[in-house]
């Protein structure tokens, strides 16, 4: 017997919905914009009264004095948008970032300050990003709520340099169980580690 394939149902476009055009106006970008109204003007085509948005920030755009720009576009010439950039953006290592240093079976955890370059050169990830190539220079701070730093007898800070491909980006917790902006900070570990 011969099983039948489920078709995938499309996402109906309603209001509310953020679209993109399939076809930009001659000399243009294909605009992005949130649907604020559905007309009936063609019942099996109708057009879509949109508010032109960022395809980034997903933010209105406006023109001037005059407010939010605005944009029709026929519904069998619009889909649904996603920011697929800003949803699968990857980390990267920056100044302030939280780090773990996993060498052998010792963890250290560590905020980046400074980028060092493998042969003592300048780093260029100061002015342009992380290159991929650059040591990590980092802060050793406590896993700790709290996430203080570590301090030497003399009383200055401990630090370490780091290998990336030693090293896992941390992601920080700065609410409650509530979701309420709280000031002590916290990582959030798995329980692997």
């Amino acid at each position: 017997m011969f099983k039948s394939k489920k078709k995938k149902k499309k996402k109906e476009i309603e209001i509310g919905s953020i679209i993109r055009e399939m076809v930009a106006s001659k000399g243009k970008k294909r605009r992005v914009g949130e649907v604020l109204m559905i007309l009936m003007d063609q019942p099996d085509d109708p057009s879509l009264e949109c508010v032109e948005v960022d395809p980034e920030e997903l933010t209105t755009r406006t023109k001037g004095s005059d407010g939010m720009k605005m944009f029709r576009v026929k519904k069998s010439r619009a889909k649904h948008y996603t920011p697929r950039k800003k949803l699968f953006k990857k980390k990267t290592y920056e100044k302030g970032t939280i780090v773990r240093q996993k060498r052998g079976t010792s963890i250290k955890y560590g905020q980046i300050v400074c980028f060092v370059h493998p042969d003592g050169l300048y780093s260029t990830s100061h002015e342009e990003g992380y290159n991929g190539k650059d040591f990590l220079e980092c802060v050793e701070i406590s896993p700790k709520p709290g996430l203080a730093q570590q301090m030497q007898a003399d009383g200055e800070p401990k630090r370490f340099t780091a290998n990336p491909k030693q090293c896992k980006i941390m992601e920080v917790i700065t609410t409650n169980a509530q979701g309420e902006d709280c000031t002590v900070r916290r990582l959030k570990i798995e329980e692997e580690e």
